[in-house]
């Protein structure tokens, strides 16, 4: 399989490899279980798959790995550098979106609800334009973004969710990135802290607050690095 490494979980032997569009379906169906109050989540797990499957096979620099264990898949992580991982989805899938709202208007009741739907209407009305990556005044120069990681609720416990991360970081490193980043909630404690165990620190604003975004420095080979600086392509 792709780049498949084995790695030590705390009950055993994990696998962890590249993800192909044939695990999707498992990554949505994880994505739900994992996060059961997401809005994607509640249009259901084929809007979820549809999700993810723009980001696997859209104009991005994308890294996505999943942890396979017995053949199942366990955890699943995406990072690397997004062109329009929101817009370029919204525009591709909008009357597949419309039709989802129109079956669960119940997340219109949600004031979270009406944000999200307020950003894909915004969206829409962009004009085409390419894709392009994210705003460098929102992203550290070279920096690799994590957009999404998350670990099956019954499979916590077994270190799946380092094993990625130490899967991305080493990924992230051989590809010349200075950096890592992320957006975390402020109020989730628990993966603040699992962040910060695995040397992330937190990215304060310019006013001093923090609003949940953290970095992590990567150990780049300083002549890689010298070469990639002479050579950005």
């Amino acid at each position: 399989m792709e780049g498949q490494v084995q790695r030590e979980g705390t009950t055993g032997a994990v696998a962890v490899r590249t993800a192909t569009e044939q695990d999707l379906a498992a990554v949505a169906a994880l994505h739900v279980h994992a996060f059961p109050g997401s809005v994607l989540g509640e249009l259901g797990v084929e809007a979820v798959r549809r999700s993810y499957k723009w980001q696997l096979t859209g104009p991005h620099d994308l890294t996505a790995l999943v942890t396979t264990q017995d053949g199942t898949v366990t955890g699943f992580l995406f990072g690397g550098v997004f062109r329009g991982s929101t817009i370029g989805f919204v525009k591709a899938e909008r009357w597949f979106l419309i039709s989802r709202v129109a079956r669960h208007p119940g997340i219109l009741l949600r004031g979270v609800g009406w944000k999200r739907i307020g950003l894909g209407v915004r969206l829409l009305l962009r004009r085409s334009q390419a894709p392009v990556a994210e705003k460098p005044d929102a992203v550290p120069r070279r920096s690799f973004g994590v957009l999404a990681i998350a670990v099956d609720p019954t499979s916590q416990g077994q270190g799946l969710g380092a094993i990625l991360m130490t899967e991305a970081t080493a990924r992230a490193t051989a590809q010349g990135f200075l950096a890592m980043h992320l957006t975390v909630h402020p109020t989730n404690v628990s993966a603040v802290a699992f962040y910060r165990s695995l040397g992330w620190v937190e990215l304060n604003e310019p006013n001093g607050s923090w609003v949940g975004r953290m970095t992590l420095a990567l150990d780049v080979d300083a002549d890689a690095d010298t070469a990639a600086e002479q050579d950005p392509a």
